[in-house]
């Protein structure tokens, strides 16, 4: 390996490059690009800012001359295109990550073995454009490719790899629905691990459909391992990406889709970046922009504000930064190139303030991968991710600094440095991670729960009482399934404090008795009539609460049995925002950074473990406009409120001192901000 690549080595106990905040360019290869001059693209690469290089290897179509039979060369490729790329690479001080699509081969494999290759019930194989989408479970995946990754390995010193669509897949890239494979090794292996026959289709009505949601898991990430196993024994020193599971850093893909249904969702690159910290904060991690607007085209460039804006949430929770070409840098629309290259360019000066980072949030919001799995068997699945988006939103539009909390990683998370937790509808619960948030509560914490959090188990099969004892309630919940026209009505006081007199209430209501000593607030005013507007007044009331609030130990829980969280997505009424969050503000060291002014923004806290210095991210979303993004206006009059900091800062994007205003009492230290356009970065010594 060239030590110009910085890759695997260890110099003098430097890091390896995946182990450090990298600047990667993803150039997802066409067969005609294999002509291009590799020491251009490596010199334009490294021109933009980046120093690694995403290049083809193999799977579908070889990238070098393979010696394989079943693995077909790329047929307009002229010598060695890949060794060329990777010495080019090398030379220009790039680390160059190799890109293997092993989810296809072309017709000289399918003709050759079509037992390996996925296959519906009606006897169709799944083929796209000449190509044929290899099973899970079939000799192309399980043994092939890996002669394949033996034979590209030992040939060429790549300094890491990615692997492309892996799993089960059963749409086309135009969005036919083929159906689940049934090929003879899926159903030999299903029933081998279930003793069953493989379900009619993907629905939860299916008997052998919660079994199979768990074989895609189990059988995909065993794959996994053993291709992360395989790499290692071919070259310890290739890193391998992945997502969950055996790999060496994190990596995944944030992008658009026209047909995916409005309002657009402005924070997936922040989501992908929170999760992949929360499931493995020690390793760097990136969700790679995808230049384009949707697979029809290709071509077409998202605006550079989007690509900004993605790319500041990535830095604001911990990630670093990755984009993704189709082709390669020469580009026919490169409108965001200007606006990443600078990124790119900044990010470089300042990488020292990203390297060994860790979130100083207090709040958590909780991912739960069984509820996203199996939520379709819960009576309350139409809210969906609805609850969750929302309750994201919540926080961070209240400029509340929160990670999350996955269930998968929960028994080595430290639950310690979090003063709240929120469960967004979170149905699905094993009995250990109920064990987990219990003793968390009792120990001092607050949790706040709405609708059917902890109803079911991991498997989504359902509980005859709340898995969680810290939740105020007795029993399970009657679910009233038609309230539009009902409300909530809050007393005198509730109403001064949150400053709203009725709340309003669509879609189900759990109705539930609390338990012994808990405190209800609000009121519900049933379903009402609402026309004709002389009929449009209240004839019956209840005493049925719309929070329960109890104590548990030396903490407290807060639940709602409905889900204002799914309805502030669904609305926008800030009522249900400030309603949730005024429990958090009653806790101060849950918020350890305020923020004064006006604006769209997200806020976010980081500490660096080695030096002890606190980096404060603001991220602003006023050039969002549903799926509209332009460059956002400038905030102006943003003071920040912070603790345990020195009486100084520097802002890193204005290139500014700030220095704390006289002290006004109370442990904040209170900065004026500069003008604040895409994002900011703020760094305070402890």
């Amino acid at each position: 390996m060239s030590e110009k690549t910085g890759g695997n080595i260890n110099l003098a106990g430097e890091k390896a490059w995946w182990q450090k905040p990298y600047r990667m360019v993803q150039t997802n290869l066409r067969q005609p690009d294999a002509l291009y001059d590799q020491k251009a693209l490596a010199r334009e690469t490294r021109e933009f800012g980046a120093n690694v290089l995403l290049y083809n290897i193999g799977g579908i179509y070889a990238f070098y001359p393979t010696d394989l039979p079943l693995h077909a060369r790329n047929p307009m490729m002229k010598g060695d295109a890949l060794g060329d790329a990777i010495e080019a690479a090398h030379q220009e001080g790039l680390a160059l990550v190799g890109r293997f699509d092993m989810s296809k081969a072309t017709r000289i494999a399918y003709e050759a073995h079509p037992e390996w290759f996925v296959h519906n019930r009606q006897g169709r194989p799944l083929e796209y454009n000449g190509t044929y989408q290899a099973c899970v479970n079939g000799g192309w995946y399980q043994q092939y490719a890996f002669d394949i990754i033996s034979e590209a390995l030992g040939r060429y010193d790549v300094d890491g790899v990615f692997f492309n669509m892996f799993g089960y897949r059963t749409t086309t890239y135009s969005g036919e629905d083929f159906g689940i494979c049934v090929c003879e090794n899926c159903q030999r292996r299903f029933r081998q691990m279930y003793g069953k026959a493989l379900p009619e289709r993907e629905d939860f009505a299916c008997e052998a459909y919660p079994d199979y949601v768990e074989f895609k898991d189990r059988t995909s990430r065993e794959l996994s391992g053993r291709i992360y196993d395989h790499i290692k024994a071919v070259n310890p020193r290739v890193a391998m990406s992945g997502q969950r599971g055996k790999n060496d850093f994190i990596r995944m893909e944030v992008q658009r889709a026209v047909d995916r249904a409005q309002p657009e969702w402005p924070y997936q690159s922040g989501e992908q970046a929170r999760w992949a910290r929360a499931y493995a904060p020690e390793k760097m991690a990136a969700s790679t922009a995808t230049n384009f607007i949707d697979f029809a085209w290709r071509f077409v460039s998202e605006t550079g504000a989007y690509q900004e804006l993605r790319m500041a949430q990535q830095l604001a929770s911990g990630a670093t930064l990755d984009y993704y070409l189709l082709g390669v840098m020469d580009q026919q629309d490169k409108k965001a190139f200007p606006a990443i290259e600078r990124l790119y360019k900044w990010h470089a000066r300042n990488e020292e303030h990203y390297t060994g980072l860790s979130s100083a949030a207090r709040v958590g919001l909780y991912h739960s991968f069984g509820t996203n799995a199996y939520r379709g068997r819960t009576d309350a699945r139409a809210a969906g991710a609805q609850a969750f988006r929302g309750a994201y939103r919540m926080l961070l539009e209240a400029r509340i600094p929160f990670d999350f909390i996955s269930d998968e990683k929960l028994a080595e998370t430290d639950l310690d440095r979090y003063r709240a937790i929120v469960m967004p509808n979170v149905a699905c619960i094993s009995d250990g991670e109920a064990a987990t948030l219990d003793a968390w509560v009792k120990a001092g914490g607050l949790l706040i729960a709405t609708g059917e959090t902890g109803l079911y188990d991991e498997r989504g099969a359902r509980r005859e009482k709340p898995a969680l004892e810290s939740l105020p309630i007795r029993e399970r919940l009657t679910m009233r399934r038609d309230m539009r026209g009902a409300y909530f009505e809050a007393d005198a006081d509730e109403a001064e404090k949150t400053g709203a007199g009725l709340y309003m209430l669509d879609g189900v209501y759990h109705a539930c008795e609390p338990r012994d000593g808990a405190m209800t607030l609000l009121k519900l005013l049933p379903p009402q009539r609402f026309g004709p507007p002389e009929l449009c007044f209240p004839e019956v009331e209840s005493d049925l609460p719309g929070v329960i609030r109890g104590q548990y130990g030396e903490g407290d829980c807060c639940y709602f049995p409905w889900h204002p969280d799914a309805l502030y997505h669904r609305d926008s009424l800030p009522d249900n925002r400030t309603l949730v969050t005024s429990f958090l503000a009653e806790r101060p060291d849950a918020l350890p950074v305020v923020i004064e002014g006006n604006g769209l923004f997200e806020v976010t806290l980081q500490r660096q473990v080695e030096t002890g210095r606190l980096l404060v991210h603001l991220v602003n979303y006023s050039g969002q406009h549903n799926n509209l993004y332009e460059d956002p206006p400038v905030l102006t009059g943003l003071r920040l409120g912070i603790r345990g900091v020195g009486p100084t800062g520097r802002t890193l994007v204005a290139g500014a001192d700030v220095s704390a205003e006289p002290s006004e009492g109370g442990d904040l230290r209170w900065f004026v901000l500069p003008p604040v356009g895409t994002f900011e970065a703020l760094v305070f010594e402890a």
